[in-house]
């Protein structure tokens, strides 16, 4: 009898676990499909310098200085930089060894790396809270959600992505070792498991860190006496506690010493604000997380969010409280939902969220973004599973789980895929995606700027212009805003307005190797081309990782009668960018008087892509340059 009872028990737990492994295809499928779109997208934003124009991503022995340097070397050679993301560049470089220039593999890559994360968010929810229903509703919801338009349609964003992976299935592999706290052979390979796996979400993403405080608040969680009270049994629950972050602390500090070495310091980044403005700004950015995550739509690149530098009814007393609303609902929801289970969401929501928080390193205009929320995001879908789950105790059985449960889980879907498609659309191209930032948040600088760089390009040269003298208007000392209006300017060939812009733009920002190549091409212009050769000069010195660089000086050099040198610099340049035709057509004829009639527009097609042009994510590796 014995015999047959366990039979039957075995029986059900395989059908349940099939069951759910068919739910979680059914998840992962439709978290697929609903991104399957952004496969016809091209590059846009960072992706031009952080892929494209990166000469490290072009061989493989350019690897070894992706673990010494910052991940924006390519661009600030001289600059220590703060982001130190090895397995992230090496996930580029093995995507570009495979794809190159193509961005549909790069994008197909983006999903899939979406689609893991989804099916680990899965396995983490199950195994810590023991709710199948509650760990694919989770699923659903975190795979489908807008908020995440950023990470997945974007290339450089799958940095967030990335780190997830290797964060959840550290923490996956640390819940396994609970598991067999009692087998310490078994034990000890998930524990070497998880640390493994939070090394490399480190050198994915910084924000990693956090880890261990995420492995000691579920510790503490989970060993809390159910309905018992007394600081005594507080003791033992430390210790444990202590005992599973200490695996991570070595870890950890290897870690930090490496980064320091590689960095030459720990953090570059000089504080924008005091501590009462970050008092008086985090309302309104808890906030924002909030509004994006219940009411996604209206998202973007970027917000009209800034720092809050009194106090003030819209921007600080009222978002104080909405949190204290949102206080008082997750009150009654602790007691509705499940203290335990909803402890687990809240420690989900706020330790990832952390390093977020600490935005007074950022400039303003880029003090939130969406993408800061794909972690914590787990949390926020484990909540509303919860309560899902929770909403009805009986009915009717439909594909093994409760009717409501199917039918809002339906719903979700619906709601959440139709507007994640709408989201994401606006990344299809830079066009769009600064238009849609501009209309979102035509206060903030950078959309500002970004959105007239692309109106150069599309030679939409009087909006552009308007753009531009409205944002100096705000801001006479935006670097970005002085520079480009030194381009059109130079397009409309008022080489006097150009060259004052563009020295403007050095004056704020002497360490931009582009603003010189610019000023460059227009003392060729005004026919000095001495002046000309040293400024391509100084832009080949601040940045001699950049072939376009490389050439512009090579062709000034030729023209003023020395193609030895020259020489020497078409050479470095196909040395970074092998395949260059024009680097090559230019070092073939330079022993041959064969200068091109206009050098500054030969220049000119050389050097398209200029990094100080768009608000790129590297403000923090050169503040001042460009945007976070």
């Amino acid at each position: 009898m014995k015999t047959t009872d366990s039979a039957a028990k075995n029986s059900g737990f395989k059908q349940s676990r099939t069951g759910d492994l068919y739910r979680l295809a059914a998840v992962l499928f439709i978290t697929a499909l609903t991104y399957l779109g952004t496969i016809r997208f091209g590059f846009v934003y960072d992706d031009f310098q952080q892929i494209l124009s990166n000469p490290f991503l072009k061989s493989w022995r350019y690897v070894p200085q992706y673990f010494v340097s910052s991940v924006w070397k390519q661009l600030f050679p001289f600059d220590p930089g703060n982001y130190y993301r090895p397995l992230f560049l090496f996930w580029t470089r093995l995507n570009y060894s495979v794809f190159a220039d193509r961005p549909m593999g790069w994008h197909a890559t983006a999903i899939a790396l979406h689609v893991l994360v989804t099916a680990l968010v899965f396995f983490v929810v199950r195994k810590m809270t023991g709710r199948s229903t509650a760990a694919w509703l989770t699923a659903l919801i975190f795979g489908l959600h807008p908020i995440h338009h950023e990470v997945v349609a974007w290339v450089s964003g799958t940095t967030e992505s990335l780190f997830a992976a290797m964060f959840l299935a550290a923490f996956l592999a640390y819940l396994r070792a609970r598991e067999r706290s009692n087998g310490e052979g078994s034990k000890a390979v998930w524990m070497s498991a998880s640390c493994v796996f939070y090394a490399l979400a480190m050198l994915s993403k910084e924000t990693a860190i956090v880890l261990p405080a995420l492995v000691f608040a579920h510790s503490w969680i989970t060993d809390a006496p159910q309905g018992e009270t007394g600081t005594a049994r507080n003791k033992p629950r430390l210790a444990r506690a202590s005992m599973w972050t200490a695996f991570y602390v070595p870890i950890a500090m290897i870690y930090l010493a490496v980064r320091y070495q590689a960095l030459s310091g720990l953090d570059h980044m000089a504080p924008n604000a005091t501590f009462s403005v970050w008092l008086m700004t985090l309302p309104s950015v808890l906030v924002f997380y909030v509004k994006n995550w219940f009411f996604p739509w209206h998202l973007s690149e970027d917000y009209d969010l800034f720092y809050q530098l009194q106090p003030n009814f819209a921007h600080v007393i009222l978002p104080a409280l909405i949190l204290a609303v949102i206080a008082a609902l997750l009150w009654m929801l602790w007691n509705y939902a499940g203290s335990r289970d909803s402890a687990y969401s809240l420690a989900w929501i706020i330790i990832p969220l952390l390093p977020a928080l600490d935005f007074v390193v950022f400039r303003q205009g880029q003090l939130v973004h969406d993408r800061y929320f794909y972690v914590p995001s787990i949390g926020a879908a484990l909540l509303i599973a919860l309560v899902v789950e929770r909403a009805g105790n009986a009915g009717r059985i439909v594909f093994g789980q409760q009717l409501h449960t199917v039918v809002a889980a339906l719903a979700l879907a619906v709601v959440l895929a139709i507007c994640t498609t709408w989201e994401t659309s606006y990344w299809r191209d830079d066009f769009t995606l600064f238009s849609r930032a501009h209309e979102i948040a035509p206060g903030n600088p950078d959309a500002i700027n970004n959105l007239g760089v692309v109106l150069i390009e599309r030679r939409q040269i009087n909006q552009a212009q308007a753009l531009f003298d409205a944002g100096l208007k705000e801001d006479s000392t935006n670097a970005l805003f002085l520079f480009n209006e030194g381009r059109l300017q130079y397009i409309k060939g008022d080489y006097s307005d150009a060259e004052k812009y563009t020295r403007k733009a050095i004056s704020f920002n002497p360490g931009a190797a582009d603003s010189y190549v610019e000023l460059g091409k227009i003392q060729l212009k005004r026919e000095d081309p001495a002046d000309a050769s040293s400024s391509f000069k100084r832009a080949v010195e601040l940045d001699p990782y950049d072939p376009n660089f490389h050439t512009s000086y090579g062709i000034v050099l030729a023209l003023n009668g020395d193609c030895t040198d020259a020489i020497g610099q078409f050479e470095s340049a196909l040395a970074l960018s092998p395949g260059d035709s024009i680097t090559k057509m230019e070092l073939e004829s330079c022993h041959k008087p064969q200068i091109p009639e206009s050098a500054a527009d030969g220049i000119a097609a050389q050097s398209h892509s200029n990094p100080i042009q768009w608000g790129f994510d590297v403000s923090q590796v050169a503040p001042g340059v460009a945007a976070k």
